[in-house]
């Protein structure tokens, strides 16, 4: 029996368009404004080790309060190899890489993630790697400057480093 609805849709095509607009409705990600001189360049490499299988990272990003609360600031996904971000100097970010892996043949989905705590310098440049190869998940950190010719690594710092290792929040 075809059904016929007063709108000009069908319920079914109307019942996935609602179902569409209220998961998109849920969502508590928004997109990163990213409208900062960029100072990190991250970089990206995924590779699941198998066709029946896909990685995504993205990476969350949050300003610090006084008081070493987070504020959710938006998520860059980092579905291309390259990409250029801004994040305030002289203030502490927050940044949480979440890596997704998902099979299609086994039916499973995991999520780990690798959080820092940064304070960008003004005037330096930060290179970010991200990389899931073989099962291993990765982020290593390094900050530049052009006057300077090597530059240095950055250990990963969690939230706690904001209180209890004396970091200065602004």
């Amino acid at each position: 029996m075809l059904y016929k609805s007063t709108y000009g849709i069908s319920p079914y095509v109307a019942g996935v368009l609602l179902a569409a607009f209220s998961l998109a409705g849920c969502s508590s990600l928004r997109t990163y404004p990213n409208d900062l001189e960029k100072n990190l360049v991250i970089r990206t490499e995924t590779d699941s080790g198998s066709m029946f299988s896909k990685v995504r990272a993205e990476v969350d990003i949050f300003n610090i309060t006084a008081n070493c609360k987070t504020e959710y600031q938006g998520t860059v996904n980092l579905n291309e190899p390259f990409i250029e971000v801004g994040i305030p100097p002289d203030k502490l970010s927050y940044m949480v890489f979440v890596f997704s892996n998902s099979s299609f043949l086994a039916n499973s989905s995991s999520t780990m993630s690798h959080e820092t705590l940064l304070k960008a310098r003004a005037g330096y440049n930060y290179d970010i790697k991200v990389s899931y190869m073989g099962d291993i998940y990765n982020v290593a950190i390094s900050e530049n400057h052009s006057r300077e010719p090597k530059g240095r690594n950055i250990d990963l710092r969690d939230l706690s480093a904001c209180k209890s290792d004396g970091v200065r929040r602004n």
